[in-house]
């Protein structure tokens, strides 16, 4: 085995993950494939091994460790980026159904590209902003489970990425060690929105590293007029 794929292995035993052989393969060429573009094109600051592993493919796998997810479920990555977490969570488990929405062009390019080269069936790129997106037809409100590892409060978050959740289905707001105040000023976007938070789901993903997945269930169907146009939310949450 490489560094990576040592490292890999080593902490996904540490965090009770299981991770074949082929799996931990997988990853490993995903890895390189993004490495290689990011010389190119801004993908990701995290590059040595032992950081890709922890902060990309372990924090992504919580997901899966702390959320159980449906056999084909429909799940959409907002604002995915190199595809992270989407694809991770994807090479782990082939059989759900993968949107994978991202603004910059450079990165959807390279999503197709990665996708091509590894022959990974039923993922859908979409190069587009959320605030459009959310009132295509085709995905408004038609997702078992929306993700989004971002930076915005979520507040914002809310709004961008509850219209493409289904009734009864949940949004995770991958989230930092501190989330209490930003939960506590999306009071309001969770009320217009038809949210409400089921579960904020603390985690060490390594030393002195807190990490909380928000689990947020669609109660009831988002307003038309949600998301408000191209950059709205950001400017002005609710």
């Amino acid at each position: 085995m490489n560094d990576f794929k040592e490292i890999l292995a080593r902490e996904a035993k540490r965090h009770d993950i299981e991770l074949s052989d082929e799996q931990i393969l997988q990853l490993d060429v995903f890895r390189c494939l993004l490495l290689e573009r990011n010389k190119m094109v801004n993908l990701t600051s995290i590059t040595e091994s032992e950081d890709f592993a922890k902060k990309h493919v372990i924090d992504s796998l919580m997901i899966i460790k702390h959320i159980e997810i449906d056999h084909e479920a429909k799940i959409m990555d907002v604002g995915t980026g190199p595809g992270i977490p989407g694809l991770i969570l994807k090479i782990y488990r082939p059989d759900i159904k993968l949107s994978l929405l991202e603004s910059v062009r450079k990165k959807t390019d390279f999503l197709r590209d990665v996708i091509g080269k590894m022959n990974i069936p039923d993922v859908q790129v979409i190069n587009g902003r959320a605030e459009e997106a959310g009132h295509d037809i085709k995905h408004r409100e038609s997702y078992d489970i929306v993700v989004a590892r971002a930076v915005s409060s979520l507040n914002s978050l809310l709004e961008l990425c509850l219209p493409f959740a289904k009734l009864g289905g949940i949004f995770i707001a991958m989230k930092g060690g501190l989330p209490q105040q930003e939960i506590e000023l999306s009071q309001k976007a969770l009320k217009i929105l038809g949210g409400k938070i089921v579960k904020c789901q603390e985690y060490i993903l390594d030393e002195g590293s807190k990490r909380n997945l928000i689990i947020i269930s669609k109660e009831q169907n988002c307003p038309a007029k949600y998301p408000r146009r191209p950059g709205i939310p950001g400017k002005n949450p609710l």
